[in-house]
């Protein structure tokens, strides 16, 4: 065997042979990772090519690609995004997308075809990157948004199931998706429905404003019932607007947080004389107390995740999809004088 290998056994010819094979298993594994990441781009024009190419009104021969271009463009971007300009954005995407081959930008197209309401899109993104990169919470949690969107809950909770295999903490979601299904549930009657939500407020207090507005529409005894003292800046909006028909008196003389309520919006002669803790409730009491009745509440909603505000109540975010993060601002305004016809 020697003699056809000669230095067979010299401990030279041995380390060479080790650095020989060590060379040739990094250039292949070199060239297959050049070869997965060309095999990559070209899934990702073939995946593009599936969208309409009308989307995208930049094209090369009115505005050549330079490498510059683009943090100014997805700048303009995210500018014609937060003004609602949604085609806009999708246009300058699609155009950065096919000269810069980022999965990035892929996944925020991904953001903007779910916000401007185009729902197959944004799943075909998100499987797409999904596909390619399995362990992407962010995308995850944007597909569970989607299907939740589309109360397709089955498939929400295969993403909730896909995100705590990572170790994320789902308990929140997973009780926001529960609510969701009772709330659209066909098959219950109201006091079944009633009484399954009752059921899940014990098992996850986040869910009281949500759930205590059902449960008005669904029972009005009931949620009465669940109207927590020390939680009444919650739900001082959905108090404000019952309408008459809906108030027991019982319960609510029973509670000054309520009777201060009641007499700022002026169903009750008499308020309470302690303040409630409501800054808004309290200036109306102390305005009818003095004679002054020309004053109301109004609402927004304040997101105290991302800082943004609304007109109307959310559950999640609309703009950062966080959970259990409204909080409800009273706003003292005039009244409104009636407009109507008259008898006369």
């Amino acid at each position: 065997m020697n003699s056809f290998l000669p230095g067979y056994n010299d401990p030279v010819f041995s380390i060479l042979l080790i650095i020989l094979i060590a060379i040739a298993v990094a250039l292949v594994t070199h060239a297959w990772g050049v070869y997965r990441q060309e095999k990559l781009r070209r899934s990702l024009y073939s995946f593009l090519d599936k969208f309409d190419t009308t989307s995208c009104s930049l094209e090369e021969e009115d505005v050549p690609f330079e490498e510059g271009m683009s943090k100014p463009l997805l700048l303009l971007a995210k500018a014609f995004e937060q003004s609602g300009n949604y085609a806009k954005t999708i246009s300058i995407c699609l155009y950065l997308i096919r000269h810069t081959r980022d999965d990035e930008l892929l996944i925020y197209l991904g953001k903007v075809y779910l916000r401007a309401g185009f729902y197959q899109r944004a799943e075909e993104i998100f499987l797409e990157i999904i596909a390619r990169h399995p362990r992407r919470r962010d995308v995850l949690e944007q597909l569970e948004y989607l299907y939740e969107s589309l109360q397709e809950y089955p498939k929400a909770r295969e993403a909730l199931e896909a995100l705590k295999a990572q170790g994320v903490e789902t308990g929140a979601l997973e009780g926001h998706l529960r609510f969701l299904e009772l709330r659209g549930e066909p098959s219950l009657l109201p006091a079944e429905r009633a009484e399954a939500l009752e059921k899940l407020l014990d098992e996850n207090g986040s869910l009281y404003r949500p759930v205590v507005q059902e449960l008005f529409r669904l029972d009005t005894s009931r949620a009465w019932k669940r109207v927590d003292p020390a939680r009444m800046p919650e739900i001082v909006d959905i108090l404000w607007f019952l309408p008459p028909a809906q108030l027991q008196l019982d319960i609510i003389a029973g509670q000054k947080s309520l009777e201060a309520i009641y007499f700022a919006r002026g169903d009750l002669e008499e308020g309470p004389e302690d303040e409630s803790g409501m800054f808004a409730v309290d200036m109306l009491c102390a305005a009818r107390r003095g004679g002054y009745f020309g004053g109301t509440m109004s609402f927004s909603y304040l997101c105290t995740s991302c800082k943004q505000s609304f007109p109307v109540s959310f559950v999640r975010c609309p703009s950062c999809l966080a959970l259990d993060s409204l909080n409800v601002e009273a706003h003292l305004v005039p009244s409104k004088p009636q407009i109507g016809d008259s008898l006369l």
